[in-house]
């Protein structure tokens, strides 16, 4: 296929996941249950601009007028959310682009930065604007960008936090980014880090959500196209470990230190060679996890997860794991409760009175906030794992 970002034909795939659903499209009964629908899953690589992206790509209108992820129910998004917050203190005007729930919004108004979000999510724009915190309730296309100018300015900084990967066409978003910025303004990216994912072998970060799995690489050339400059990168601690990256509206700006580390680290290690060779780990991994529950189950355990993000649907449709090996996931999300997860259909409860006694064994998806989910078990002995690698968490 030929790499929707530079347009070269120098694409290879690495990695198949055979058939997946929706990964964040969560049944609530038999009848949803019936109608879900699966799509192989291939993921490919640009050498040219180190960019990985699927093959197939699911309408982003079907994936996200109605969304079920809301950012405000997790304590460490809040942490971070308030942490960039304070940074932003000495601009006038931020655009947040996928603004959830408001969860960057209202720190914002807190430290008295004027802010609104743009949002696709009829469902989660409505929990914002019902809070208080102006959402405009659309895509990032040009007519909401007009509206705002119209309405507001143009604005000082725009931030993106896991937006990027989730577009179905990153160049239209770089060329709105560069019109609706004031020159010189400031864009703020965080993308789950390509990087990482293959060093840690987290494969489960792979779905029809996200198009696009970028490298700061992949970020420096798309936004280069458009006169734009990226000029430093941060190692961040959200959704495993991300990048957060730091784009002018200008043309020329000079690189600090990191930045230039980071993108000279990814030319020698992000190939096709290094990622070839995954594809075996993952498979083994996989099977591990599987056979592990499977005798869990035979010794009589109890077994339970935690989280249900969309990760879920990746490890438990690829390593076909369904509620004969899990009984059922915890999800602190009101959104998702009382639903089951996509493919697998395992049913997801919230942890009034779920949290009971005879669970022996925890597998944490959301294993990024293990801290937090373990002060849910205090009084119980059990033992955690994160699932891919398998490995025991303390």
């Amino acid at each position: 296929m030929k790499c929707r970002v530079c347009h070269s034909n120098k694409t290879k795939e690495f990695l198949n996941l055979g058939k997946q659903p929706l990964a964040n499209k969560y049944p609530k009964n038999i009848r949803e249950i019936k109608k879900e629908k699966k799509f192989n899953l291939s993921i490919f690589f640009c050498e040219v601009c180190r960019t990985a992206q699927i093959k197939n790509i699911i309408s982003r209108k079907l994936m996200f007028e109605e969304y079920f992820y809301l950012s405000s129910v997790n304590k460490g998004l809040r942490d971070h959310f308030n942490k960039l917050a304070k940074k932003l203190k000495k601009y006038n005007f931020v655009v947040d682009i996928g603004s959830n729930d408001g969860i960057l919004l209202e720190p914002l108004k807190k430290n008295k930065v004027k802010g609104i979000g743009i949002d696709p999510s009829f469902n989660v724009g409505k929990i914002a604007n019902d809070r208080g915190l102006t959402t405009y309730i659309d895509f990032f296309e040009k007519r909401v960008i007009n509206k705002i100018i119209k309405e507001h300015s143009k604005p000082d900084v725009l931030v993106a936090s896991s937006v990027v990967t989730h577009l179905e066409d990153p160049l239209k978003f770089a060329k709105n980014s560069k019109f609706f910025l004031k020159e010189n303004g400031i864009l703020i990216i965080e993308i789950e880090y390509l990087y990482n994912f293959i060093k840690n072998l987290e494969y489960e970060r792979f779905y029809f959500d996200r198009p696009f799995y970028y490298s700061a690489n992949s970020i420096n050339y798309i936004f280069q196209s458009f006169g734009m400059s990226l000029f430093d990168i941060e190692l961040i601690n959200v959704h495993g470990s991300s990048l957060r990256l730091y784009i002018k509206n200008a043309k020329v700006v000079k690189k600090t230190k990191r930045c230039k580390e980071i993108l000279s680290k990814e030319k020698k290690y992000l190939s096709i060679s290094t990622l070839n060779k995954i594809n075996k780990k993952i498979i083994k991994e996989s099977n591990n996890l599987k056979n592990k529950l499977t005798q869990f189950k035979i010794e009589g355990k109890k077994i339970i997860g935690y989280g249900a993000p969309a990760r879920v649907s990746t490890i438990t449709n690829f390593s076909k794991i369904n509620s004969k090996l899990i009984d059922y996931i915890i999800d602190d999300s009101p959104i998702k409760q009382n639903k089951f997860t996509p493919g697998s259909h395992i049913k997801i409860l919230n942890k009034n009175k779920n949290i009971k006694s005879n669970i022996n064994v925890v597998i944490v998806f959301a294993y990024e906030y293990f801290k937090d989910i373990k002060k849910n078990f205090k009084k119980i002995n059990v033992k955690f794992y994160k699932p891919i690698p398998l490995k025991k968490l303390v």
